[in-house]
């Protein structure tokens, strides 16, 4: 298990809602200024969600 997986499991929500948790917080960071303001946050997040799509 990786790192990731077991942070994805820390956020205590079904599992089934950590892909629309990961896409609706990348929705407001591009939303709200993009890879401008949120590029390192849009980075991690898109590692969370490949991580998320593994477990599926």
């Amino acid at each position: 298990m990786s790192d990731e997986q077991d942070i994805l499991r820390a956020l205590d929500l079904p599992e089934e809602a950590i892909p629309l948790f990961l896409a609706h917080a990348a929705r407001f960071c591009i939303d709200h200024g993009g890879r401008r303001h949120y590029g390192e946050l849009l980075a991690l997040l898109a590692r969370y969600q490949a991580a998320a799509a593994q477990d599926q």
